[in-house]
């Protein structure tokens, strides 16, 4: 039967794995009613709670090498991996009597969370700390709660509400005089108009994040907001400043040993080279994204990796290939409902079924893809899901009034968002009957 630091400690290993459902029948038993909270939640970020809230993992065939070991021979915290080991401690903090203490544990495990792309687990946490934020009036975690709570929003492609939440952070870290709280914050906020299509707001508030980095000297803000700034750059289809930029970030974080958002920038670079056709250059970005996001255990990082590799492979004639990296980051993107990432998910079941000659299965899936891009409120991905199904439509000679009404769609919303040279590059394409 399993004990309670067993099942907090596993939840730091099986998270990621390919199937995260295990079997739930005994263990939480052991645990004292008072002290389940921790273990439930990471429960259910495994995936699944039986109906009496009871657990097994002995013989769950979803336990990764390192998992099985700690539940068979049950070491010291100590002996375990850095990053369980910070996961465990931060649990026990949350589980503190201490209120200040409880609050630096619920910070860690959000940030955990959050790092892992665990959003429910965050979202819970977050709660807890801004109630006990709250009733002890510490402005400092109520901003930090409200920070992340938009962060959650956002991978959910909630952007208003996730807007709301960090404006509500921004007010307070501005009262506390919290300059740092206040440049991530821009940054955080630029991203959210970023996707909601507003770049000229996006493009203010990374300034001001980037102004503000310089000033206080925070060298890691300093590249996380030139990094936003390169996306960006490459939006409005300034391909040659947004590759420079990103190059000039990645070299930056390998250098720090961020590997994180080194993955990130790298998925950039892979999606950049993308739009300029360079296919191999592309899929050794995200091969090595997707190796990053496997090994950090981030299902964020590994889901991007694994639908822009996806569809690189496609592209490439690759099929099988595509097939299956975007078959694992559906089963990765509909845990957070991440609208954004799955509608470009279906765009490679759309790409890879017309390529293989089934235009009618092929063309539901795009549909599909258009009717979730329209959904995530994201105009960029919209623009792309209708361009790749015109052109599907194109090459195949079926339906070309149908696929010149989505070229000149996604040629409009380009034009809208700023990315005149990509307008231009789906008008040429448009048939011109």
């Amino acid at each position: 039967m399993a004990t309670r630091l067993e099942i907090e400690t596993l939840i730091s290993y099986v998270l990621g794995e390919e199937n995260r459902q295990l079997l739930i029948k005994s263990g939480l038993d052991a645990v004292p009613d008072a002290r389940r909270s921790a273990a439930l939640r990471g429960l259910q970020d495994l995936g699944w709670i039986g109906p009496s809230g009871t657990a097994d993992f002995e013989m769950s065939y979803s336990i990764t090498r390192e998992g099985r070991f700690i539940f068979s021979e049950t070491p010291a915290v100590t002996a375990l991996a850095g990053a369980a080991q910070r996961h465990v401690e931060a649990l026990r903090l949350a589980d503190s009597s201490g209120s200040l203490t409880q609050r630096e544990g619920l910070k860690k495990l959000i940030a955990i969370d959050c790092e892992k792309g665990n959003w429910d687990s965050a979202l819970m946490n977050c709660f807890e700390l801004r109630k006990s934020a709250e009733q002890e009036r510490d402005i400092e975690s109520l901003a930090f709660a409200f920070y992340h709570e938009g962060m959650v929003e956002a991978a959910q492609n909630r952007w208003d509400d996730a807007l709301a939440s960090c404006l509500n952070a921004i007010e307070r870290y501005m009262d506390i005089g919290d300059r740092r709280g206040v440049c991530e914050i821009n940054r955080a906020m630029g991203v959210i108009y970023g996707n909601k299509g507003d770049h000229v707001s996006a493009l203010r508030c990374f300034d001001n994040s980037l102004t503000a980095a310089l000033e206080i000297g925070d060298r890691a803000l300093q590249a996380k907001a030139e990094g936003n700034l390169a996306i960006i750059y490459d939006l409005q289809g300034r391909v040659e400043e947004a590759e420079r930029a990103n190059e000039h970030c990645l070299a930056y974080f390998l250098g720090t040993g961020d590997l994180s958002n080194a993955a990130r920038v790298a998925n950039n670079l892979g999606i950049l080279n993308l739009s300029k056709e360079r296919f191999l250059v592309s899929a050794e970005y995200f091969d090595k994204t997707i190796h990053a996001g496997r090994n950090l255990m981030n299902k964020e990082v590994l889901a991007r990796g694994l639908v822009n590799g996806g569809f690189c492979y496609a592209r490439l004639g690759q099929t099988g290939r595509g097939l299956q990296y975007t078959e694992e980051a559906i089963s990765l993107l509909r845990e957070p409902n991440d609208l954004n990432m799955l509608a470009l998910a279906y765009r490679n079941y759309g790409y890879i079924e017309s390529k293989n000659s089934n235009m009618e299965k092929g063309g539901a899936w795009f549909e599909k893809s258009i009717r979730t891009a329209k959904a995530s409120g994201v105009e960029d991905t919209y623009a792309a899901c209708c361009y790749e199904y015109g052109t599907a439509l194109i090459r195949s000679t079926v339906n070309l009034s149908l696929a010149k009404k989505l070229m000149k769609r996604a040629a409009a919303v380009y034009r809208e968002i700023g990315n005149i040279d990509k307008a231009k590059r789906v008008e040429s394409r448009t048939p011109a009957f």
